[in-house]
């Protein structure tokens, strides 16, 4: 057997304020190259129901539902696998991660258990992620989980040294190879970065997001988010070739 072919994306923020539409052409696209592996870093629910920025700002709240944006995040999963659904074809080796966002539910149930309630209430198994995820890693010791791929960790993302903040800044992919020595993948941060290692042939990798819409929170750091997936080739003991995959590069082939 050849090499194996993956396909990453981190950052869909199903909202029910912003179109699926983008989930539909994914979809196809996955259908259409059947990577061996698709790999979903987090942050697919948006759960803006469930922030805790927004409580000063009346106006914001009054629209937001947790119903909603379960219904949000479910559609935005059944229309990834719709067309291996119809077409009765095999889909990939279906891997998630849960992001901040999803964790945002913990967050809640755990300043108020009363919440809790898989019929009434709140609850982690709205996300279906037992249903639609061959293997999904939620968080561990109040950070995301890590797990090795075909010799590369992925993550929602990496902590930066014992801080429990996530590795960040202008030389990001290459911080996680200094601080990891070995082929990492992460989203969270919603930019593009990527850096190849010599020697050991190490490869750092941040994914962009996948968003629907634009946040007013963040101002212009809207303008330096890259938004697509990252289709990863050739992939053996750590190493691949990156082919990166705009979300407009969708829409045009399947809009």
């Amino acid at each position: 057997m050849g090499n194996k072919t993956i396909v990453v994306w981190s950052c869909g923020h199903a909202d029910p304020d912003a179109s699926n539409e983008r989930f539909t052409w994914l979809g196809k696209f996955l259908f259409d190259i059947k990577p061996d592996l698709a790999i979903d870093l987090g942050d697919g629910a948006d759960m803006r129901s469930l922030n805790s920025y927004d409580t000063r700002y009346p106006q914001k709240v009054v629209n937001q539902s947790y119903e909603e944006d379960i219904e949000s995040y479910i559609d935005s999963q059944e229309r990834l696998r719709q067309p291996f659904k119809a077409s009765k074809k095999k889909k990939p080796f279906w891997v998630g991660f849960e992001g901040n966002h999803e964790n945002r539910i913990k967050k809640a149930l755990a300043e108020d258990p009363r919440l809790e309630g898989k019929k009434y209430g709140i609850s982690f198994g709205h996300l279906q992620t037992r249903e639609f995820f061959t293997e999904y890693h939620q968080y561990r010791n109040s950070a995301p989980g890590i797990a090795d791929y075909l010799g590369i960790d992925f993550a929602h993302y990496f902590a930066s040294g014992n801080s429990p903040a996530a590795t960040s800044g202008l030389n990001h992919a290459h911080s996680l190879i200094n601080n990891r020595h070995k082929s990492s993948i992460c989203g969270h941060s919603h930019k593009r970065n990527l850096y190849f290692k010599d020697g050991p042939g190490s490869i750092g990798l941040v994914v962009g997001c996948y968003k629907g819409q634009e946040e007013s929170w963040a101002g212009q750091s809207n303008q330096e988010w890259w938004k697509g997936v990252v289709v990863l080739r050739d992939v053996s003991n750590g190493r691949f070739e990156p082919q990166f995959v705009s979300m407009s590069m969708l829409e045009k082939e399947y809009a």
